[in-house]
């Protein structure tokens, strides 16, 4: 048995979910005789529940499993923290028997995060080399790379070896690209846009056990999504998270609109309660406090006149469904989706936030928002990119 691998995904996350979902339907059209096996930083007792659920199979690999595999000093570490021989030996026989590997981090390398993330990454990598894997990275962020004088001299050492193996490098945005070619010295790093956004629909039978049956809500008429994200609150302040999406919610009910306080990623919640419990009598505002998955959540999205996001990915979703967006994010990645999707306009940074500016959008939005769902019919009418077939007209994989 032949094996593809994805690694750098998730499950509680939705839009790290959407791309392991997408590799996994891509890859059983193309290589059907090829065993598709999901490589996820998780427990094992949560990998082998979620193996009743997901028709492909999911093995926990985290960074203690990474560090075994590469070997050396790390092997020790690994060893005494007590990694699960089961598991590395389930993980050794996929990686010998890999024909192809996808990253699909979606924004791991950066020193916007804590420096160890960056080298997790960085093994991941070398694991994959060690074993001889034709890797591509799918579409991801990167940058910036200011780790300090502790971190920053090694990640760019090991960093431009091991980035150096991808067959390919996507990046999602032009910022990204340049930042990561120039850093690492690279020349195999392409500009591509988001893989979710451009990727065809998920065939749901090739991802969900077929005893699962997904989820559906009703939403009434006039009702708009608020989809917070905890990085918000931990790159500025609880406080300041909190005034932000008040300042939404206010706005929106001076609309006389319906809110509903919608969970992007398992990490999330305990924001959205905070949230709701700023209007604990107010029937207009509701949590939908569901943990679903991202074919769920599509279906639950459509159903929305706009959304108010902060999550990437959930605005990638609303928009695979016609549904306009106003972004309230912090770095290049959020622009950079806005301008791709030519709605710009509606992009609020939360790093620079100016006076009455969330009102002002959202009475634009009111005022707009069956205008913006032609602009965004109009652009996947006329999007012909393919990332797979650009893939594989340069990869030669047996099938």
């Amino acid at each position: 048995m032949e094996y593809i691998i994805v690694v750098g995904g998730g499950m509680s996350n939705k839009g790290a979910q959407s791309m392991v979902f997408q590799i996994v339907s891509e890859m059983k059209k193309r290589f059907p005789q090829k065993k598709t096996v999901a490589l996820i930083d998780m427990k094992p007792d949560d990998a082998k529940s979620m193996n009743t659920i997901y028709n492909f199979e999911i093995v926990p690999f985290g960074i203690r499993h990474i560090f075994y595999l590469y070997g050396k000093a790390q092997t020790i570490l690994a060893k005494v923290s007590g990694t699960s021989k089961n598991d590395i030996m389930r993980i050794k026989e996929i990686l010998k028997n890999a024909c192809l590997a996808f990253d699909v981090s979606g924004y791991s390398l950066s020193s916007n995060w804590i420096a160890i993330n960056s080298i997790k990454y960085l093994y991941q990598i070398a694991v994959l080399k060690k074993y001889g894997i034709p890797t591509i990275l799918m579409p991801q962020s990167f940058g910036p790379f200011n780790y300090g004088a502790l971190f920053e001299h090694y990640i760019k050492r090991i960093g431009r070896r091991l980035l150096s193996y991808p067959v390919v490098i996507f990046a999602r945005e032009q910022y990204s690209c340049e930042s990561v070619k120039n850093f690492f010295h690279l020349n195999n790093v392409c500009l591509s846009k988001d893989m979710v956004l451009t990727g065809k629909e998920v065939e749901r039978s090739s991802v969900l056990c077929p005893e699962i049956k997904l989820r559906e809500f009703c939403i009434g008429k006039s009702c708009v999504a608020v989809v917070p994200n905890n990085k918000l609150a931990e790159k500025f302040s609880l406080q300041k998270a909190l005034a932000i999406y008040k300042t939404v919610i206010d706005t929106l009910i001076e609309y006389n609109r319906d809110v509903y306080i919608i969970q992007h990623s398992g990490a999330d919640i305990d924001l959205c309660v905070e949230i709701k419990d700023c209007y604990p009598d107010n029937p207009h505002i509701t949590l939908l406090q569901e943990n679903l998955n991202c074919l769920e959540y599509d279906l639950l999205i459509r159903q929305f006149d706009y959304i108010i996001a902060s999550r990437y990915h959930s605005l990638v979703h609303a928009y695979r469904q016609n549904v306009p967006c106003i972004a309230i994010g912090w770095s290049e990645k959020y622009d950079s989706l806005m301008n791709v999707m030519r709605q710009s306009e509606y992009m609020i940074n939360a790093k620079n936030l100016g006076d009455n500016e969330i009102p002002l959008k959202i009475a634009k939005m009111q005022q707009n928002y069956r205008k913006e769902q032609n602009v965004i019919y109009n652009f996947f009418a006329h999007m012909n990119e393919n990332i797979y077939d650009k893939i594989f007209s340069n990869l030669d994989v047996k099938e």
